[in-house]
């Protein structure tokens, strides 16, 4: 969390057992972990593949992982995402709402994100903006209005950019990059950076059903993260999802079902020290090309 850190101190005396709880995670997570405690992801796809998402990005949640995937969006959707409790805790709650539109020069797409509870609580309201650049190079941008706030501390926001890179290398090949926080956006008089962070990977669809995915994600203050995902197809009306990454070492596996416009996911990640985390999500497309 980008201030957990710095008033958790002064907090805990006052708050007792929700705020012990958070900083018992934190301690248990490990320095590497605690830049990304609430952001494990946004779409069961894309968790249920390890976020290994950055060249695949072919849903509306590309907004997060590589806002140039946008343009592989054929219509109109909308989705809701949530985190019931992140390792058991419920303090530790993410909402999400996203949607997505395409139009025959750009596609555009807007969030809304919350995470936390009473005594410290992350919103976020972004929109993005992807279009074609070459018959085979797509590219994005996304902007972001991040704010904290923290009981009787007050509140800090501020405003972070993103871009990316889609391309396909062959027909069956595509090639991702994202920057996140490309301007280094902080937070709070103390200047707190944002994770700048930079995403490269690569997806392969050997077969019309299965598609496979290597990612390395690299904090500019940390060691790199390397991702794997898989997804397979079965008769266009289910999808499994499996990954695994490091720094934090992290298992995950999914499920999708499609009916009609609408589709119902299901994904969940383990952490070695924390235990399992449950991601819902709903979504449905209300119109195609």
């Amino acid at each position: 969390m980008y201030v957990h850190r710095k008033y958790s101190q002064f907090l805990l005396p006052q708050q007792g057992k929700k705020i012990g709880a958070v900083c018992l995670i934190c301690l248990l997570a490990g320095t590497s972990y605690l830049h990304s405690l609430e952001n494990n992801g946004r779409g069961t796809k894309a968790i249920g593949m390890a976020n290994a998402f950055v060249a695949v990005s072919d849903n509306l949640w590309a907004i997060n992982y590589n806002p140039a995937g946008l343009t592989q969006v054929t219509g109109i959707q909308c989705s809701a995402f949530i985190i019931p409790n992140q390792f058991g805790l419920p303090e530790l709650r993410t909402t999400a709402l996203a949607a997505a539109v395409p139009f025959s020069f750009a596609t555009f797409a807007l969030k809304a994100e919350k995470f936390g509870f009473d005594l410290y609580k992350e919103t976020e309201v972004g929109m993005a903006c992807a279009l074609k650049l070459d018959q085979n190079i797509s590219g994005g941008l996304s902007l972001n209005l991040h704010r904290v706030d923290i009981a009787r501390y007050g509140s800090t926001q501020n405003v972070i950019l993103n871009g990316g890179i889609l391309a396909y290398a062959l027909k069956s090949v595509k090639v991702g990059f994202n920057f996140n926080n490309m301007m280094g956006a902080t937070v709070g008089r103390m200047g707190e950076k944002i994770p700048q962070l930079f995403a490269l990977g690569a997806c392969w669809s050997p077969l019309d059903d299965l598609l496979l995915s290597l990612e390395m994600e690299k904090d500019i203050r940390y060691p790199a993260s390397i991702k794997w995902g898989i997804e397979q197809m079965v008769f266009d009306v289910l999808a499994f999802h499996a990954g695994v990454a490091n720094n934090p070492e992290k298992y995950s596996a999914g499920i999708a079902v499609k009916y009609s416009f609408f589709e119902f996911g299901y994904a969940g990640y383990s952490h070695l020290d924390l235990g399992w985390t449950h991601q819902i999500e709903i979504s449905f497309k209300l119109a195609d090309e």
